[in-house]
């Protein structure tokens, strides 16, 4: 496909034609739902994701990759315009690019704009009418966020009472089929458009957003069928770090809206060890559908010549620190899988790398991988360099946010500094990272930390200041 021939005419004479070589790449950008890094790829031994773990064999896999905002609505918006949130900009669930940053060139429209067919299908933009026109060629949104499965398949039909707004937080689903599922029906829209892209001679941009594994964990039974309840590990620390500031403290409303959810307190050891198998059956569930539509782009041919990119919006919380959902600036909430396979021609290096990326680095790194412009808005670094030497680094640190808290992420080291309105700080915590992984010793008043902590004080202002991501305070 999208080879041109070019023939020269000179007076009488007709010239030897000249074939050239201008395929352009394409790409399949695949956002996954609330996905933390527990991954077979990722070192995880008891979840079994055999489609991702064998996209990661032909690809680049970043285990320090972080989002900028740990909640979808603001996290999608960053990554789809390549620009990081203020405390004005991409803040919450509800941001809106049109409304937060209506003149920002989004990913889907800089590459229609390039040549290409852009396709969006599923939950890729949180906002369902953001930024559609201008961004999509073709645009399909995801159904009602909260109705992703077939109610009539659900066991539990009880209509919750208030405050429970939403029915259980788990189901297993026995007789169906993918299809009953909003995820299914994702997928195989996508495989039956990838049949029409083979035939087309314009390189395309396809977007495809599923929903597991957010809440609620609703996957069929053959996907819960893969564990064994009693061999997945708990959290380690289900306890709140020492020293840790209240205002760092999620209360995972999200979670507690559900039906026989406790509205205070922790959940029972019974119902987290049931929430975590469901986790993981709704991730099993979304690794199949994916493997699925990556086969679809194998058999069609379009593989080799495809860029592909999995990323998760956000991590998620299982029980760390009594933690369920994102809402936070810990690492576990903040760190996201990234996974980018080049188009075969690109010379770059497959390999698990330790090397910083961000969220809105995808953007810029797209654009380099597929060798057109990028524009003057972006944020982000590029990943090509690392894509092609797994030792390389593009970055020294990593920036994220929420609500008040402006946090970054060194080698050793996350530093979370929270402010009130008025710009005043209110609070302070750092963890080691080496010593303390788990980030359950907030170290910021150690004497002993007194320069590290400085020193992350005067990085994240001057990384604030390069960015103007407080000219809005």
């Amino acid at each position: 496909m999208y080879k041109k021939i070019k023939s020269l005419i000179v007076g009488a004479m007709l010239l030897p034609t000249i074939t050239f070589s201008q395929e352009k790449p394409n790409v399949l950008l695949i956002t996954v739902d609330d996905l933390r890094p527990e991954l077979g790829c990722y070192d995880n031994k008891i979840i079994q994701t055999p489609s991702i773990d064998a996209l990661s064999k032909h690809a680049t896999t970043f285990y320090n990759a972080f989002c900028q905002v740990p909640v979808c609505g603001a996290s999608r918006a960053s990554m789809h315009t390549g620009v990081r949130p203020t405390v004005t900009r991409f803040v919450d669930a509800g941001a809106k690019i049109d409304k937060d940053y209506p003149n920002a060139v989004t990913i889907g429209q800089h590459f229609k704009e390039n040549g290409y067919y852009t396709f969006s299908a599923g939950k890729v933009i949180h906002g369902k009418k953001d930024a559609v026109e201008r961004s999509w060629t073709e645009f399909h949104p995801a159904e009602d966020m909260f109705e992703w499965h077939d109610p009539a398949l659900v066991a539990d039909k009880e209509n919750p009472q208030k405050p429970y707004k939403k029915s259980l937080p788990y189901e297993i689903v026995e007789n169906s089929k993918d299809t009953d599922f909003l995820d299914g029906r994702t997928v195989d829209l996508a495989k039956k458009k990838l049949k029409e892209f083979k035939k087309k001679d314009q390189p395309f941009f396809m977007a495809v957003g599923l929903a597991r594994p957010h809440l609620p964990f609703v996957a069929p039974k053959r996907f819960w069928d893969l564990y064994n309840e009693e061999e997945i590990a708990m959290a380690e620390n289900p306890f709140l770090p020492e020293g840790m500031p209240n205002i760092a403290k999620t209360t995972w409303g999200e979670l507690r809206a559900y039906r026989t959810v406790p509205r205070k307190g922790n959940v029972s050891d019974e119902m987290a060890r049931k929430l975590k198998h469901g986790y993981y059956a709704s991730v099993s569930f979304s690794d199949y559908l994916l493997g699925e539509l990556i086969q679809e782009l194998k058999e069609q041919g379009l593989y080799d010549n495809t860029i592909i990119v999995l990323w998760g919006d956000h991590g998620w919380q299982l029980g760390e620190h009594t933690f369920w959902a994102k809402h936070s600036t810990f690492d576990i909430a903040l760190n996201v899988p990234l996974i980018i396979k080049p188009q075969s021609s690109k010379k770059t290096k497959k390999a698990k790398v330790e090397g910083f990326a961000e969220i809105v680095d995808i953007f810029p790194t797209l654009c380099e991988l597929a060798d057109i412009s990028q524009p003057q808005q972006l944020q982000g670094q590029s990943l090509l360099p690392i894509l092609k030497n797994p030792k390389a680094s593009v970055k020294d640190y990593t920036l994220s946010r929420w609500k008040q808290g402006d946090s970054i992420r060194t080698k050793g080291f996350r530093y979370t500094l929270f402010k009130n309105k008025q710009g005043e700080v209110i609070a302070e915590m750092m963890y080691d990272l080496i010593k303390d992984p788990q980030e359950n010793k907030n170290i910021v008043k150690d004497p002993a930390y007194a320069d590290e902590v400085n020193k992350h004080r005067d990085f994240l202002a001057s990384a604030l200041q390069e960015y103007k991501l407080e000219e809005s305070r």
